[in-house]
């Protein structure tokens, strides 16, 4: 029959592990309202711009493209931007992130990691670690727009020199506070859709279209990377909440369990007492 002061125990860590794991489900949710409130603001924004250059683009053709920002079709290394979280207990985040940039990644493309997960994770995705540009640490729970500015500067950067060929970005995409996908989406260069209905057909640029282009991609590379970083923290957030949350109740289900394991056993014990003081009783 098992040892009661065993059960105690038991019961006694699982009941302290629920109050740690409550205790970070609620500060997970509190930060997830504020963050969620900047991520709608900066989604706003993003909206914006991308509907700014749509227009933009289509004042141009492909060629004109080509031309302002001409491709080395010879180079196949490509740039992979890749955002995890510093911290863990976090789900399924960023398993989901390091699988997907593991069926992408090629040997001669180079990384920018961004969150220590991704940087002890280096190894499963390139063997030259010279191709790891850079690595940011400690990002906290905001990513900044210094961060985005420095990154897609050194990004456009190496496109302009012919060192990439491509820059993309691995990300979370919130959907809501329950499901969020690891996402890649290319950033640059810029793709002339074929589907998008411009509302502003008349707008003149001055002096051109393809000058304002030009000078503005640094801001575009910029707000983008730093609204696809704003969401890969909010989707960080949720994801850990949800982590929390379900820790929590599994630790409940645990508790009742022992519980009712050690009633059981302190019953049983209690009665077989009783039967062995019967017993001793009968035979005097």
């Amino acid at each position: 029959m098992p040892n009661l002061n065993g059960l105690k125990n038991r019961i006694s860590v699982v009941a302290n592990t629920k109050k740690i794991t409550n205790a970070m489900e609620l500060v997970s949710a509190s930060k997830l309202r504020v963050i969620k409130k900047e991520y709608d603001n900066i989604q706003n924004y993003k909206n914006s711009l991308e509907n700014t250059f749509s227009d933009i683009m289509d004042h141009m053709s492909k060629g004109e493209l080509d031309t302002l920002f001409p491709v080395d079709k010879s180079n196949e290394s490509e740039l992979y931007i890749i955002i995890t979280s510093d911290l863990g207990l976090c789900g399924s985040y960023n398993s989901n992130i390091i699988n997907l940039a593991r069926t992408r990644v090629k040997e001669n493309d180079k990384l920018i990691l961004i969150g220590n997960k991704g940087i002890s994770q280096a190894n499963k995705l390139i063997k030259n670690k010279d191709n790891i540009l850079k690595s940011f640490a400690e990002v906290g729970n905001k990513f900044s727009y210094e961060l985005a500015s420095l990154i897609a500067s050194e990004s456009f950067d190496l496109y302009k020199q012919s060192i990439i060929s491509k820059i993309n970005i691995i990300y979370t995409k919130f959907i809501n506070n329950v499901v969020q996908e690891a996402e890649i989406k290319t950033l640059f260069p810029l793709e002339i859709k074929t589907d998008h209905v411009s509302v502003h057909t008349e707008i003149e640029f001055e002096p051109s279209a393809e000058e304002v282009l030009k000078n503005a991609i640094p801001l575009y590379l910029s707000s983008l990377i730093y609204a696809l970083g704003a969401a890969s923290k909010l989707s960080e957030m949720a994801s850990r909440r949800n982590a929390m949350e379900n820790a929590t109740d599994n630790a409940q289900e645990i508790e009742q369990t022992l519980i009712l394991e050690y009633n059981s056993t302190r019953q049983g014990l209690i009665t077989q007492e009783i039967t062995e003081i019967v017993s001793g009783a009968d035979a005097t």
